[in-house]
């Protein structure tokens, strides 16, 4: 068949320029073999390639309306074994299970295992009542640090304590699991008589994806318009729950949050929607919150999970206890004095030496990698 002959010519096409220091990607087997001078951009390119030469084969197979011959079958068992069984098995992670391709309609993508989120364990402490007139009442910070720490810490022993909190009227603890709460629960009841005990399990359940859309035409002047429109032209999510959730006329975009089930409606469509007379691409959104009176990842400011709002604000630029919009540094567009505060108050070693290559908020920041890593892992899909 002629589509598989260009199928075949694709694939040498990337075999003979694919890495440096390798005549072809067949002799890059192993992720170790790979020449130093390849960055990451040469080798997503070629992962880039061979997905869609993969993508077309799949097609092929599917769409099919005349019985491939024994020979083409071969021939296209072939090419997707070449790509993806024999080639770079370290980089391609989801290989297409090729074991038995008779008849070709077998052939398919096995999903994705989506990963469970870890529980949200927690036990909050109160005063004890002293009699059955008295209610139970909340523990303040100097208590909690003079008083009610050392007995209760003396109660936990050996029991796993993965974080401690007084904020905003509420004094508790967190634990990595369940049986350790509950754990800590009897022992707490048993031993510290002086704290009542609340506790508390919640599975977190995996966020909705979300999409930036991009060059919205101005006839499109509020969200609701933006919806409706989404919904009629495009008949693949129709039914599905989605939401317009920020739209920036100014700047001509607009973010969308959607089941898994209509954002994978869209990725088979090519990452697509139409819109109008227009067809836009549209990108993942994987929104990182960094509070800009910290600098830490995970809350905004005036937030009560911010662990150091009564104290003066860190810089985003030099790490100093001023505002950022205060920063002389910033003022005189001096950048010797750039200063990650994360990374200065690290643990590391090797991130407290880069802390003076990037600013807080910088993409490179190992915080703000972390952080984005969890938020994917957060995010459905």
């Amino acid at each position: 068949m002629d589509d598989l002959k260009k199928l075949e010519e694709e694939l040498d096409l990337v075999n003979r320029n694919s890495f440096k220091g390798k005549k072809t990607i067949n002799q890059a087997n192993d992720l170790t073999e790979i020449d130093a001078g390849n960055g990451k951009k040469t080798i997503f390119k070629v992962c880039k390639e061979l997905y869609i030469i993969a993508t077309k084969a799949i097609d092929l197979a599917k769409t099919s309306l005349i019985p491939l011959q024994e020979q083409d079958s071969q021939t296209l068992e072939n090419i997707i074994k070449r790509q993806l069984n024999e080639v770079l098995p370290n980089l391609l992670k989801e290989a297409i299970s090729v074991a038995a391709i008779s008849p070709v309609e077998s052939l398919q993508v096995n999903p994705p295992v989506e990963k469970p989120l870890p529980g949200r364990h927690t036990i909050t402490l109160a005063k004890s009542p002293v009699n059955e007139d008295d209610t139970e009442t909340n523990i303040t910070t100097h208590e909690w640090t003079e008083v009610y720490r050392k007995d209760v810490k003396n109660s936990l022993k050996g029991v796993r304590v993965k974080d401690e909190w007084v904020n905003n009227g509420s004094t508790g603890l967190s634990f990595p699991t369940e049986n350790d709460m509950k754990e800590a629960e009897r022992a707490l009841t048993e031993k510290c008589k002086s704290v009542k005990v609340n506790s508390k399990s919640v599975e977190p359940k995996k966020l909705d994806p979300k999409l930036t859309i991009s060059d919205i035409h101005l006839d499109f002047d509020t969200k609701e318009k933006i919806l409706e429109e989404l919904l009629e032209k495009n008949t693949g999510i129709k039914d599905a729950n989605v939401k317009v959730v920020y739209y920036d006329i100014k700047e001509k975009f607009a973010v969308i949050q959607l089941p898994i089930e209509a954002r994978e409606v869209i990725r088979k469509s090519g990452d697509y929607i139409y819109l109008g007379l227009q067809r836009h691409r549209v990108y993942d959104r994987l929104h990182v919150v960094q509070c800009y009176h910290c600098q830490q990842f995970g809350h905004m400011a005036k937030s009560q999970y911010c662990k150091l709002k009564d104290a003066p604000p860190t810089c985003f630029y030099c790490a100093k206890a001023h505002a950022s919009k205060d920063c002389e540094h910033r003022i005189n567009k001096k950048t010797d004095w750039i200063k990650c505060s994360n990374c200065c108050n690290s643990k590391s070693t090797t991130e407290k030496n880069a802390a003076r290559t990037h600013k807080a908020a910088d993409n490179l920041c190992p915080f703000f990698i972390r952080e984005k890593e969890r938020v994917m892992s957060r995010t459905a899909g």
